[in-house]
């Protein structure tokens, strides 16, 4: 198994925008599991590829320890899947979207709970987001499916990792006269040197996916 490194934020690759994936292969499948992996390690709801230097348009999600949860309401009608033929199925975690776009948006919110594994350690600001949500994507095999969401939590992850494709962070949401940009970026960097993460990250040895040359890119 191999973990990747998440960055952190202020770095230039988180940036980048994802270009979209067109080589669905065995490697792509593998670099998934890796990924997914990477995402359990981390504690992580979700994560896109951006966050670990791969300028692709993927991320992955799982919100299943969410629904078993009391925290967030869940209802099978909040939360709906349907494959390629636009037949309901049963939601499977953990899930791929490849080459996601969010096609129906509505409902604006506010949240003040967003948190994100590129900005660790770091005070959470009011994001606007929007309840309902809908995405279409395909998964490691190219199949098309899509996804309806009314459930806050994932309808508002949804929306935070698909503006990790495009660039866009959670200080690009936050009002600008409610935080300072380098207080946030000294708590990332306290996290960073903090003795027991260093500890730590030395002994799950992560890889840079930046450096590897896959296939699919």
């Amino acid at each position: 198994m191999t973990l990747f490194k998440v960055l952190h934020y202020p770095h230039v690759l988180l940036r980048k925008k994802g270009t979209p994936v067109e080589k669905f292969t065995d490697e792509l499948r593998e670099f998934l599991k890796n990924f997914i992996n990477t995402m359990y390690e981390f504690d992580g709801g979700g994560l896109a590829a951006p966050q670990i230097g791969v300028s692709k348009r993927i991320f992955v999600v799982d919100f299943k320890p969410v629904f078993e949860s009391d925290k967030f309401e869940y209802t099978k009608d909040c939360f709906k899947v349907f494959d390629k033929n636009h037949k309901e199925i049963e939601p499977k975690f953990p899930m791929v979207f490849i080459n996601p776009q969010i096609v129906e948006k509505s409902e604006p919110i506010k949240v003040n709970w967003e948190g994100c594994l590129s900005f660790p350690n770091a005070e959470s600001f009011n994001t606007e987001r929007f309840l309902n949500i809908e995405i279409h994507a395909q998964n490691e095999f190219g199949e098309k499916f899509s996804v309806k969401s009314s459930h806050l939590y994932a309808s508002v992850c949804f929306q935070h990792e698909n503006d990790h494709l495009d660039g866009i962070m959670l200080v690009d949401r936050w009002n600008k006269n409610s935080f300072s940009e380098a207080d946030i970026i000294a708590d990332i960097k306290d996290f960073e040197n903090d003795p027991a993460e260093r500890k730590r990250m030395k002994k799950i040895k992560v890889t840079e996916a930046s450096k590897i040359k896959f296939d699919f890119l």
